[in-house]
């Protein structure tokens, strides 16, 4: 049984190469490629098998060799890494007790130095509990270690005691969220709450913060979404040997050397206020509580009202009986998961005409954390489509009065465009509207007017001719029709230009004159007689 090894074991092995360094990927979540590894001792015994970490460190830091396992574990681990492609980093696990070493430092140097890996790619991670631990000489080490390039990473986050004001003193620069925190982020709300200020507090501190533990791509898509800079765990790699590791690098890539972003909640704060502030839209949060969390200038200004009225009132005495529809009601539809489309409302008081989108918005769980709003002013744009349709109105008036329709055909003589007529529907095609004066040309013209048309294309020449349509009150008119040829530098027809005319009165006048040119005929005639 591994439970009963014996401190010669260890020692015989650790004298015997028995032990070996695992390395656990560490992935940048935006990008995918590593980052860095984890160095993880292992030990293959003859006599034991494989013991487990969870009783060989314990047993080597009570018989005083953990020094000694560490040492080599670095210098194998940075040795056979020196020769792998790209900048990641190497980490290294201190227990408390080797702060108290005096040679710590000159130990760590001497290792790595002699390995040919550089220094400042080391991570010496150090849990909480270590901090409290002679706190002077935690400082010195800590300190020492920094002057020589090596970074320092705070392991286990958040389960330890840490002060905030200690952790702000020490020269860290990686934060690691514990793997119980990781584990419960789709389903604990409050793990979810303690790994985002977690995140906050390390990104306000300047710090990489890395999570460990990370078991599936869910984890994986929330951490990346809270601005998590990096993550390790069985989803990408259980800690594998040299070999195997150098094989994920391969796989994955390295992350390229690139200047840090400054995610932290104060910077993001201060984008968002920009942002919000400097939107042409009026912009709204609306707690579950349907209370006004935030909203812009230009909202307050829209309704008439000062900033600050709006800010953490109910949004029915807002919006409750002031805009139509009734707004408040697809709100509640909204916060209850219903997708509702972007809707036209008035506000009553002003008469401003907005267009209003409304987003349900969920955390990481999916659980309702409220609705956003965005409000357009689309009160000149209303206005508009109002005289446009008094115009259009107009002009169908005027058309079913004399119309004056333009068309055009390709070199063919085939219509390819055909302007509004009376009776057609306002959205009808041009193929529909063409369709429509044929089906109202008196039959006998349809046949002449085709057929003239189709003998006059060779000319070139501008093209007259005169036919009937019938009229929606059931009379016939008469209609011009003139058409120009568009000819290119070859004297080629590239289209006919045509319009359409009402010439009914002019038609009526000539029949009545040739009428009364008869009868004056006539009554000559009789009097000659």
């Amino acid at each position: 049984m591994t439970d009963n090894v014996s401190e010669a074991a260890l020692r015989h092995g650790l004298a015997a190469g028995e032990f070996w360094p695992a390395f656990q990927p560490q992935l940048n979540l935006v990008n995918g490629h590593v980052c860095g590894f984890e160095v993880l001792a292992r030990w293959n015994s003859p006599q034991y098998g494989r013991v487990s970490p969870a009783i060989f460190i314990p047993l080597a830091e009570r018989s005083g060799m953990l020094h000694a396992l560490l040492l080599q574990l670095m210098g194998e681990a940075c040795h056979v890494a020196a020769s792998w492609p790209g900048q990641f980093s190497l980490a290294f696990n201190l227990a408390p007790s080797q702060f108290l070493l005096p040679t710590l430092v000159s130990d760590l140097l001497d290792t790595v130095g002699s390995s040919g890996f550089p220094l400042s790619r080391v991570v010496i991670e150090i849990t909480e509990s270590e901090l409290f631990h002679d706190n002077a000489s935690v400082q010195q080490v800590l300190d020492d270690l920094k002057r020589h390039g090596m970074a320092l990473s705070l392991d286990d986050f958040g389960t330890g005691y840490s002060s905030l004001t200690r952790l702000n003193s020490l020269p860290f620069d990686e934060l690691k969220i514990d793997a119980s925190f990781v584990a419960a982020l789709s389903s604990d709300t409050q793990s979810l709450r303690i790994v985002t200020a977690v995140l906050g507090l390390g990104q306000s501190l300047g710090l990489t913060v890395v999570a460990e533990g990370v078991e599936s791509t869910e984890q994986a898509a929330v951490l990346r979404k809270l601005g998590c800079d990096a993550g390790q765990g069985f989803l990408w790699s259980p800690a594998v040997p040299a070999a195997q590791a150098l094989q994920l690098l391969q796989q994955w890539g390295v992350e390229p050397t690139q200047t840090t972003l400054d995610l932290s909640p104060f910077q993001r704060l201060h984008q968002l206020e920009a942002l919000y502030q400097d939107s042409p839209v009026g912009l709204c949060f609306i707690d579950c509580q349907m209370r006004i969390v935030s909203a812009n200038q230009l909202l307050a200004r829209y309704l008439g009202v000062e900033l600050d009225y709006i800010l953490r009132k109910s949004a029915s005495q807002i919006f409750g009986h002031e805009m139509t529809p009734n707004l408040m009601a697809v709100l509640v539809r909204v916060m209850a998961g219903e997708v509702c489309e972007t809707t036209e409302y008035r506000h009553q008081p002003s008469g401003t005409a907005f267009l209003i989108a409304h987003q349900r918005i969920v955390d990481a769980q999916q659980l309702p954390l409220g609705v956003s709003l965005v409000l357009v002013d689309i009160t000149s744009r209303v206005e508009a489509e109002k005289q446009l349709r008094q115009s259009e109105t107009h002009f169908r008036t005027v058309l079913e009065l004399g119309p004056n329709v333009t068309w055009r055909a390709n070199c063919d003589g085939l219509v390819d465009y055909m302007g509004e007529f009376v009776d057609c529907p306002a959205d009808a095609s041009y193929q529909e509207r063409h369709a429509c004066w044929l089906a109202r040309m008196n039959p006998d013209d349809r046949v002449r007017v085709r057929e003239t048309w189709l003998k006059h294309l060779p000319s070139k020449q501008p093209f007259l001719i005169e036919f009937r349509i019938l009229w929606p009150d059931g009379s016939w008119r008469w209609m011009r029709s003139r058409a120009f040829p568009s000819l290119n530098e070859q004297g080629e027809v590239l289209a006919w230009y045509g319009i359409i005319s009402d010439f009914t009165t002019e038609h009526e006048l000539t029949l009545r004159v040739v009428a009364l040119e008869q009868q004056l005929h006539k009554l000559q005639s009789s009097a000659s007689c």
